[in-house]
């Protein structure tokens, strides 16, 4: 009987205690490891307005019809098509044409391409073939923006949720009216862009002015 009972594990309030404290430490380091995850992805960044001019930029790429959060694989379309053909895909641009607030996910409208020209060489596109590659141009305009770190995908997402509603209120509180809603994609930043209808510009000659207008 003595050797039963010696077997047997006895349950005293310090094993309660030491049971506790590894709960709480576990809860800690999962606590501590979450937040500190999340705060590598962006979620505790903090937001500065920018403002300034941006835009300028002839884009390659496809529409994508459909909810936003359903874009991705247009993105890699892209990137491979862009890819086969020699066209650097380090900046990647993503325009986004309806509120999603407005219009039904199934049926809002954007472009996802990789910056072909910029500046003045937009007008002088060259004689590339860009094959299945539609192009879009984005002019120069005034804009509000903010910068976010790029780490991964879930990146993107924490960024769209932080920062759209952040740019809105700053909207709002200048006056400021957006024409064109758009995301610029480098290897380590998100910037977004919400910028003011570009002033009226000189088309003529342009070789992709009837591809890059009114796509919808």
């Amino acid at each position: 009987m003595l050797g039963v009972a010696q077997d047997k594990m006895v349950e005293t309030p310090c094993t309660f205690v030491s049971m506790k404290r590894i709960l709480l430490i576990l809860v800690i380091i999962l606590t501590s490891g979450t937040a500190g995850f999340l705060y590598y992805l962006g979620l505790f960044s903090p937001l500065t307005p920018l403002e300034g001019t941006e835009g300028g930029y002839l884009l390659g790429g496809v529409y994508h019809t459909g909810p936003y959060e359903e874009i991705g694989p247009a993105f890699s379309k892209v990137q491979s098509m862009a890819d086969s053909m020699g066209i650097l895909t380090e900046t990647m641009v993503g325009c986004y044409f309806d509120n999603p607030k407005e219009i039904e996910a199934d049926s809002l409208h954007s472009f996802v391409g990789v910056v072909l020209a910029t500046g003045e060489e937009m007008n002088t596109p060259g004689n590339m073939d860009y094959g299945a590659l539609s192009l879009y141009a984005i002019g120069k305009g005034e804009a509000i923006m903010v910068d976010f770190p790029r780490k991964n995908d879930l990146s993107m997402i924490i960024g769209a949720i932080r920062v759209y509603p952040f740019l809105t209120k700053e909207a709002e509180a200048r006056g400021f009216e957006v024409g064109e809603v758009y995301e610029i994609y480098s290897e380590d930043n998100i910037r977004y862009v919400f910028q003011a209808f570009p002033v009226a510009q000189d088309s003529t000659g342009l070789e992709w002015e009837l591809e890059a207008s009114e796509p919808y």
